[in-house]
């Protein structure tokens, strides 16, 4: 298995876990179940290790290409979106509508900006 192929599937299963924790957290509705969050919580992070930890071999075996640095700073906007909004929403508080339509848009573009970068990384 190649590189791209075997960061594609690594990179689809965290977001398969991730997604999965976010509908059943926005089925359950507020209160969100402490343990359902915390699982969502700690998938992503653990993603964001993941993804640093490979930018960083990745740029230790080469220098980062303009392109390459790019997708990352893109993709690194959009995950801290993820986090804001998510945060935002689980607050007890009553969110503008605005903030439910980003948290439900933004992690279609995470997966394809998360897409484009490890293809530019194996490409």
């Amino acid at each position: 298995m190649n590189f791209l192929s075997s960061e594609l599937i690594s990179a689809g299963i965290f977001f398969v876990f991730i997604i999965i924790f976010g509908f059943w957290l926005r089925f359950t509705g507020k209160p969100y179940n402490m343990l359902i969050i915390t699982v969502h919580k700690l998938v992503g992070v653990a993603m964001g290790i993941y993804l640093g930890k490979m930018v960083y071999e990745t740029h230790q075996e080469s220098p980062l290409s303009p392109v390459q640095i790019t997708s990352i700073v893109v993709t690194v906007l959009f995950f801290i979106g993820l986090v804001a909004t998510g945060s935002l929403l689980s607050a007890e508080k009553e969110m503008p509508n605005i903030v439910k339509v980003l948290h439900r848009a933004m992690p279609y573009l995470t997966v394809i900006s998360t897409g484009v970068m490890l293809y530019l990384f194996g490409g």
